[in-house]
């Protein structure tokens, strides 16, 4: 995601302009914001638009049942997870970011909440196994796949790391790394990773250039440098 397409707060009345004092500067860190903020999202698409999408979770799931699935690796979307008429009602506000179903002599679906990050306070991260555990639990029991829960980091590839960020909360066994998500679904981490990294040098050079129109900022550098 670029900064330069990011819309942020326009009305000049943001928290960060009344944090900071200059309503250009204001503007420029809302946008930052609102990138980071969509970034989220963003990997989720790329990791969608790349992968063997389930249209009907319900239909999926029916053919599953009377073995009319080809073997390989489907996805299915919290979007589509929400249209289910017989699996969603019950499971309302803790559907995951993904179910990845791998059809094959032995058939596993793994639920995976999908994360940029790889720090979060106890509380949150609790919350986060909780509800993937009930998920997997009343979901598993209702389909003919053996399933179980991961948190992924996307962008952090040392375990430990996320365990430690998640305070310890998710055992090894329920971490995984993006480019495990990406092993899994057989999609390209390091094109992922690239586009990524380009978008974000180009956000380097955005941030610079318009830093530098703000003649108060300009002003207090030289004053600040000499």
């Amino acid at each position: 995601m670029k900064i330069r397409n990011a819309k942020g707060r326009t009305d000049g009345n943001s928290g960060y302009t009344r944090t900071l004092g200059n309503e250009e500067l204001g503007k420029l860190i809302s946008k930052v914001q609102a990138t980071v903020i969509s970034n989220g999202t963003e990997l989720e698409r790329m990791i969608v638009d790349k992968s063997n999408k389930i249209e009907d979770i319900d239909y999926f799931i029916e053919q599953a049942i009377i073995s009319s699935i080809d073997n390989g690796v489907y996805l299915c979307t919290k979007k589509v997870f929400k249209k289910s008429k017989k699996y969603s009602a019950p499971l309302r506000d803790k559907e995951p970011d993904l179910l990845i179903f791998i059809v094959e002599n032995n058939r596993i679906c793994k639920v995976i909440e999908l994360k940029n990050g790889d720090a979060f306070d106890t509380k949150k991260s609790r919350a986060e196994k909780e509800n993937l555990e009930e998920f997997s639990m009343k979901f598993g029991a209702k389909i003919p796949f053996a399933t179980d829960y991961y948190i992924c980091s996307f962008n952090q590839e040392n375990k430990d790391v996320i365990k430690s960020g998640f305070k310890g909360v998710f055992d090894e066994e329920h971490i995984m790394t993006g480019r495990e998500l990406c092993e899994l679904l057989k999609i390209d981490y390091e094109e992922i990773i690239n586009k990524r990294k380009n978008d974000m040098e180009d956000n380097f050079e955005y941030f610079i250039d318009e830093l530098i129109k703000i003649s108060e900022v300009v002003e207090t550098l030289k004053m600040k440098l000499k």
